[in-house]
């Protein structure tokens, strides 16, 4: 299966069976406080995704990263027919950081913001991010390695 055809449901099995517990949908859904049938359902999609709070506690129990987490929460959106991903909805709707990322994704549909323009600026925020951990990826973009 492609990465990009993932589904929530493949997403959340795939962990579970990679998982080195050997867990079962039921020790699953005994952590989360639902039955294994809902479990079942979730998985291989007969039910809609979990909510906002059994989504976190499954993040907790998987010991998932930054990236996986953040992975879950767009498929749920995804899933959810475009409904804004749960970990960023008060960002996006109630913080000035919001105002700013609805303002660049209006311009980017409007065609004045490039998907080029958007890889700069992310690579930009990954070098501020490996920076602020005390890494280095290298010099900024647009300089010359000799200097």
């Amino acid at each position: 299966m492609q990465e990009k055809y993932v589904r929530f449901g493949d997403f959340i099995r795939q962990k579970r069976l990679d998982d080195p517990r050997e867990l079962t949908m039921k020790d699953v859904a005994e952590f989360l406080g639902v039955s294994a049938p809902y479990v079942s359902d979730v998985e291989n999609r007969r039910k809609r995704p979990f909510n906002e709070k059994i989504l976190a506690q499954l993040a907790e129990y998987y010991e998932m990263s930054e990236d996986e987490k953040a992975k879950m929460y767009d498929l749920v959106s995804i899933e959810n027919r475009g409904e804004m991903p749960y970990d960023i909805a008060d960002t996006l709707m109630y913080e000035e950081a919001g105002d700013l990322a609805r303002f660049a994704l209006r311009q980017t549909k409007a065609g004045f913001i490039t998907e080029a323009d958007w890889k700069t600026f992310i690579r930009q925020m990954e070098q501020k991010k490996a920076e602020s951990k005390g890494e280095s990826k290298g010099p900024p973009e647009g300089t010359d390695k000799r200097e």
